[in-house]
């Protein structure tokens, strides 16, 4: 076993451009697959984060459906721990020109420090508070230079309203939101008489006792209450979040796809260049009494080597990668909130796993069947490819390429990924299969014109072209490439419109599910 050891490792010297080539590949397709599985952990972690702000404890939210709802709304129950009303509304801040909205908030703070209580960025707590007074988030202080005992104008109904900045509290608890702005408490008698709402609060925040779901107390509330009068509603709405974290995530997997499926050419490609050289050492592994078993599997080793050092250095690099997209995408939120790094087991294990199977798999047909050559055909360096007719060929290219385009148009709900990503696989293996064939057309195109434009040289260039595997791999690869970069930016551009477009509307009812 040493000296196979051996022999692989000084294969894997002796030929450092394709050893780069290949492990660069491998290395960037588990780091691109990394990236994806964490971008999209990481983005739901963010989104639970910001759904749960003004919630905090709270699981469900009740609302009415005509005007406000009463504080003796909710009936009091052995599996609610505490409940507290919200009276909410929206206004501008205009500031040298620029208008920015600002939710309003108010609550009876004792019962919301009961769920989510607010933190003071000078560690303090909230007295006196009183009349028109308003505690602002620290971001927005900052971002317009206000201090505490300022006073600050806000419109309210079209009218100018002077309210005294009474503390400044952390982005985080009810002041942590999904889209730009701000958000302020005001003393709830204030707001209800600013908003013209004597009839109730907007929405009661329930969260459960010990021991209690919140799919048993939504049922049991929603049994309980007038029915139509009320809406029963989860704070958090999973399917949502994991919506939204998909469309960000898909991008990322869409560029793994095609970094892998290069990786795979590359690799196979450079596997049949590495059995047609080592034919000789084949030979001579099988005259001694190796068998075909034996042969692929040392052959395979070498492979299996590129996919174990790629993997385990594309976890590291797909970790620091992740991080400098979230940092980005951590400044495009609101008021830039920092979205933490999620690295989960079942990534690391998937992309290291992935970088095996791929390196592994890619070698294995010009591999075996190197190792399924005859003794005497080895020896004597006989063997030979054998030739697959050029209409079957270009038959079954146009049939991949047929059903790939139909495919998608066939199907239907969940089943629309999974025939997406078969037809992508179509699309390429075509792509594979009759780019070769066109660059062979296009080579006796440019034969003759060549031959009219640069003489008797210019058509040895063109027939050159024509049969020569370097130049169809090549080809192939820069078809795929440049495939790959429209696909990804066709993606995402959808994926920055997408996303702008739902910032700019989302609020805390959008992450709430219909009871």
């Amino acid at each position: 076993m040493k000296i196979i050891w051996k022999y692989i490792f000084t294969n894997v010297k002796e030929r450092k451009m394709r050893t780069a080539v290949m492990l660069l590949s491998i290395l960037l397709s588990a780091t691109l697959l990394f990236v994806s599985f964490s971008i999209g952990a990481s983005y739901k972690s963010a989104q639970r984060k910001m759904a749960c702000g003004m919630a905090g404890s709270a699981t469900l939210s009740v609302t009415a459906v005509d005007g406000g709802i009463g504080a003796d709304s909710i009936p009091e129950l052995p599996s609610i721990r505490a409940a507290v009303g919200l009276v909410e509304g929206s206004v501008l801040y205009h500031e040298n020109g620029y208008y920015e909205t600002i939710d309003l908030i108010a609550a009876d703070l004792s019962r919301l420090t009961k769920i989510n209580p607010p933190r003071l960025t000078d560690g303090g707590e909230i007295t006196d508070f009183t009349g028109n007074q308003v505690i602002l988030p620290d971001r927005f202080t900052l971002k317009y230079g206000i201090e505490k005992g300022d006073t600050i104008t806000l419109q309210i109904g079209g009218e100018p309203v002077s309210l005294t900045v009474a503390e400044i509290a952390a982005y985080d608890t009810v002041f942590l939101r999904h889209t730009r702005g701000a958000t302020a408490l005001l003393p709830l008698s204030t707001l209800s008489e600013l908003l013209n709402r004597p009839d109730g609060y907007t929405e009661i925040l329930v969260e459960p006792a010990g021991g209690t779901s919140t799919e048993e107390l939504k049922n049991e509330l929603a049994s309980l209450l007038p029915a139509g009068e009320y809406r029963v509603l989860e704070v958090v709405n999973e399917a949502q979040i994991a919506a939204d974290a998909r469309q960000k995530s898909m991008p990322f997997f869409l560029i793994s796809f095609f970094s892998l499926t290069m990786s795979i050419f590359i690799i196979y490609g450079s596997y049949k260049v590495i059995t047609l050289d080592r034919l000789p050492v084949i030979g001579t592994f099988r005259s001694i009494g190796a068998t075909q078993k034996a042969v692929t599997c040392i052959l395979l080793l070498e492979s299996a080597l590129y996919g174990v050092t790629g993997g385990l250095l594309g976890v590291p690099a797909g970790a620091l990668v992740t991080k400098v997209i979230l940092r980005g995408m951590g400044q495009s939120l609101s008021q830039g909130i920092q979205i933490p790094v999620v690295i989960s087991q079942v990534g690391i294990l998937l992309s290291f796993s992935v970088a095996v199977i791929v390196s592994l798999l890619s070698a294995w047909l010009p591999v075996r069947r190197a190792s399924r050559l005859p003794i005497k055909d080895v020896v004597f360096g006989s063997a030979e490819e054998r030739k697959i007719s050029r209409r079957r060929i270009v038959g079954a290219g146009i049939i991949l390429f047929a059903a790939s385009v139909i495919l998608p148009k066939l199907a239907i709900g969940k089943m629309l990924y999974p025939a997406g990503g078969i037809s992508l696989l179509g699309l390429i293996a075509s792509a594979i299969l009759l780019v070769p064939l066109l660059t062979n057309l296009l080579s006796k195109v440019l034969e003759a014109l060549y031959g009219v434009i640069f003489g008797n040289e210019g058509r040895l260039a063109a027939r050159n072209m024509r049969d020569n595997k370097n130049t169809a791999q090549n080809v192939t690869l820069l078809f795929i490439s440049i495939s790959a970069v429209i696909a990804i930016t066709v993606v995402g551009n959808f994926v920055t419109a997408y996303g702008a477009t739902y910032s700019g509307t989302l609020n805390c009812r959008d992450l709430q599910t219909a009871g």
